[in-house]
């Protein structure tokens, strides 16, 4: 439902697409995964196979899911966001691992294993550096939870629940 896609991306077979799914121009969905309700996929993003993406879930460009721990093998290991985890540009996301609700993975960073909810991971190999909360705006605000601030291109009756959930 609502789905919109910039140009020549490829959705590969046995994708399941909440509601409003974005897909950036040359993004490549390499099928067997699926996409909670309103993510979005900037441009040139890569989601390899056996993926789970969450809920309010935001992907930068040139961010990488990758899925063979050996290659080349036929052991698939997915990775697995879940809901409102921001993905910084140029990561990589190694088989198996499992972005936690809320985590940031700021840009450039190589993430492998599970992290924790609503928590930084930054470098290469990526580290735990704090908790989101420590991250404020221009105005001192708090950053994360980004439903705090950031409503743009959602319905009214979706940051209604963002409010009641607070």
């Amino acid at each position: 439902e609502q789905l919109v896609t910039g140009h020549r991306v490829t959705v590969r077979e046995k994708v399941v697409a909440g509601k409003n799914l974005q897909i950036g121009t040359l993004c490549d969905l390499q099928g067997h995964c699926s996409f909670g309700d309103y993510v979005r996929l900037h441009s040139n993003v890569h989601i390899g196979q056996h993926s789970k993406i969450g809920k309010f879930v935001w992907i930068f460009p040139y961010v990488v899911l990758t899925n063979d721990p050996h290659p080349p093998s036929d052991t698939m290991l997915g990775v697995t966001i879940k809901d409102f985890a921001a993905i910084a540009t140029m990561s990589v996301l190694l088989p198996g691992t499992v972005i936690e609700e809320g985590c940031l993975v700021g840009a450039s960073s190589s993430v492998k294993g599970n992290t924790e909810a609503h928590c930084i991971y930054v470098g290469n190999p990526a580290k735990n550096v704090g908790s989101t909360s420590r991250i404020k705006l221009e105005n001192g605000q708090p950053a994360y939870p980004w439903t705090t601030h950031f409503k743009r291109g959602y319905p009214k009756d979706i940051t209604d629940q963002w409010t009641e959930l607070r």
